[in-house]
């Protein structure tokens, strides 16, 4: 029997040609990346990106659906428990972008910190007033991680070659962990009190919505360069804002915002001390690949054998904990 495999969105031309020859695979594309109940009719397998939203109204439209593939490391596109109870087994390639998100966490630290975007518009206009350029050497100065996983931890390593000492937070991992990076162990507060630059890294969950307080960012006592490649979710905007424009950070680098698109009208808009890009932290061409191959090997590998990899919810603790509180 033919196995109906269904692409939603942009895929990798050789991996789409793999699933294409792989015996017993019969592979279609949708118009849209929100597929319609008739191209789903026969549908036993899913090949998604972030912007085909898997909710219980598309599943109602896909009755035979078996399996779901999602070509990303995020999954906050996904109903976990919706697809939980249908028994549909979902799955996602955590490890493809990872190094392409950490460099670019390093490109808006950087982009930040020494003020490249406006020495790159004093150029073109001419103006060679260098004081207003003034940035900070980052060597000597501490890094902030929050989210000491597969993104966090390459971000830790490159802040070590810059020559800075490394203070996180990841209440998932083991002191071992810590030990082995040469990252010092410090809660969430502490981490804002203590460090020069902080990044995110964390997935979209319950737990991760607003972790960012207020209070936290007010009693840092310190400018602090913020940087957020993770999701916009960790930080309400108007919080964000509001350090900026009292001081608590001094500078800002976005990759992602709170709701996307990010509004013309929004109060980050025309900041001179925010770097801001569009959710580009894995657009590259390397792992847009890496992605799309993963996830073609695990839909032809689940297809023959029923072989189910790289899991959602992950089985993780940290994952188990918002799960169990979103499925109240």
């Amino acid at each position: 029997m033919p196995f109906n495999v269904m692409i939603t969105d942009r895929f990798d031309v050789e991996a789409e040609a793999k699933l294409r020859s792989s015996a017993g695979l019969v592979v279609t594309r949708s118009a849209q990346p929100l597929p319609t109940s008739e191209e789903l009719a026969n549908v036993e397998a899913l090949v998604i990106r972030s912007r085909t939203k898997i909710d219980s109204a598309l599943l109602s439209k896909a009755p035979n659906l078996k399996a779901i593939v999602t070509a990303t490391s995020g999954f906050d596109h996904l109903d976990l428990n919706e697809t939980s109870k249908r028994g549909l087994k979902v799955m996602y390639t955590p490890e493809a972008n990872a190094a392409s998100a950490a460099e670019f966490t390093w490109a808006l630290v950087l982009a930040t910190v020494r003020k490249i975007p406006q020495a790159h518009r004093a150029v073109k206009t001419g103006d060679w007033k260098r004081e207003a350029l003034m940035g900070r050497q980052l060597s000597g100065l501490t890094y902030g991680v929050i989210g000491l996983g597969r993104i966090g931890t390459r971000v830790a390593r490159i802040a070590h070659a810059f020559g800075m000492s490394v203070v996180a937070f990841d209440p998932y991992k083991e002191e071992s962990y810590f030990a082995r990076e040469n990252c010092t162990r410090m809660s969430l507060d502490e981490v804002f009190k203590n460090a020069d630059v902080v990044s995110c890294h964390v997935p979209g969950t319950e737990e991760t919505h607003h972790m960012i307080r207020r209070l936290a960012l007010a009693e840092a006592g310190h400018d602090i360069v913020f940087v957020n490649t993770s999701r916009g979710s960790v930080i309400e905007e108007h919080i964000l804002v509001e350090a900026l424009e009292k001081g608590w950070f001094v500078a800002a680098g976005l990759d992602v915002f709170e709701r996307e698109p990010l509004a013309r009208t929004s109060h980050l808009v025309g900041r001179d001390n925010v770097v801001m890009s569009p959710h580009v932290g894995a657009t590259t061409h390397e792992a847009f690949r890496a992605a799309s191959l993963e996830a073609a090997t695990k839909i032809v590998e689940f297809a023959r054998t029923g072989a189910v990899t790289d899991p959602l919810p992950p089985d993780e603790p940290w994952m188990a904990a918002s799960f169990a509180k979103s499925s109240d």
